[in-house]
């Protein structure tokens, strides 16, 4: 009965902080509509474009989903942990612009700016980039970015998530974790899904029940799905923008308890693989183009991360800061039952 009661409340307060989270972050824009602006270009320079303009929102969002999976590296006896985190990645200053290399483009050049950086998604608003398809000598702007600083006063992306570790087998917890169907604003929509599995070591050493910290490999997967708003740059039909974002991560921990408060943190590598289609019909005047781009893009690198936990009775407070590409932290309140 007392845990029923437990399970009960733990579970209003949760759902209600997350609906909170939610809420805040539904305020703020992080897509790009205006993709199809790149369209006049050959499919395969289109690709490129659109590949290095939304190419930083991948990285937040993909490295934001490889941190926050453990707070500590004891898994659970037999019980479970139910927590509610928002991620939050330091958009760098090197990632607001890309320079344009000539030699990537078959069939395009760019009039401006004169020194080649243009912005990304993340970029100045004010800048709209020039270019010219060389065959056909058309010209066209690209679109400006994002400007998160002057929209909210900081450089950074945000993702809530939910997230449930069990521990079903001896030394190892299951971990799930999932952010349901969220519109950010009116032209983007995200879900989410991960499983991870974290297994304790210490048994593999002589006296490993002694030692006073622990050890543990993990291991995890998440994919971000997303939907984006064309803005009605051509006529046609069906106008989408779908993008499908797989990241991994395997990591090695260590944590160590004291009183309420246990320290961790983990060294790993970690991998983002994203793909992002145009589809529907554009008439773009020469031609009418049909599900006109697939563009791919790949990041990969070592983190390493070190954070803290507060334990009181079931409840905990968490927080991690990651260093990667780009550094994250990581925030959440959750119940811990063994």
């Amino acid at each position: 009965m007392r845990i029923s009661r437990i399970s009960s409340f733990c579970h209003v307060r949760i759902t209600w902080a997350f609906l909170l989270l939610t809420n805040l972050l539904t305020t703020g824009s992080y897509a790009q509509d205006d993709l199809a602006d790149f369209l006049i270009a050959d499919p395969e320079d289109a690709e490129l474009l659109v590949t290095d303009y939304i190419s930083p929102l991948d990285k937040g969002f993909g490295y934001i989903t490889n941190s926050g999976w453990y707070n500590t590296a004891r898994p659970h006896t037999m019980g479970f942990d139910l927590s509610v985190m928002v991620g939050s990645a330091m958009i760098p200053s090197k990632a607001k612009f890309t320079k344009f290399v000539q030699d990537k483009y078959k069939d395009l050049e760019l009039l401006s700016p004169a020194d080649k950086m243009v912005p990304t998604v993340f970029g100045p608003e004010d800048i709209n980039p020039e270019y010219r398809v060389v065959s056909t000598g058309e010209t066209f702007e690209g679109p400006g970015g994002n400007s998160l600083k002057d929209e909210f006063g900081y450089d950074a992306v945000l993702l809530p998530m939910l997230q449930l570790g069990v521990g079903v087998i001896p030394h190892t917890d299951i971990k799930f974790r999932f952010m349901p169907l969220v519109e950010f604003d009116d032209d983007l929509e995200s879900k989410m899904w991960g499983v991870g599995i974290m297994h304790n070591i210490n048994n593999y050493f002589p006296s490993g029940d002694e030692l006073l910290v622990d050890f543990s490999l993990f291991a995890g997967y998440t994919r971000v799905e997303s939907e984006i708003q064309i803005t009605e740059t051509y006529p046609g039909e069906d106008q989408l923008g779908v993008q499908g974002l797989s990241s991994w991560t395997i990591d090695g921990l260590i944590s160590y308890e004291w009183s309420v408060l246990t320290f961790f943190g983990g060294i790993g590598y970690n991998e983002v693989i994203s793909n992002i289609d145009l589809l529907g019909t554009y008439d773009i005047g020469s031609e009418i183009l049909v599900d006109p781009i697939d563009a791919k893009s790949k990041h990969s690198g070592v983190k390493a991360c070190l954070g803290l936990r507060i334990k009181a009775a079931f409840f905990s407070l968490h927080g991690e800061y990651t260093y990667n590409d780009y550094n994250l932290i990581t925030a959440g309140f959750g119940i811990n039952i063994d």
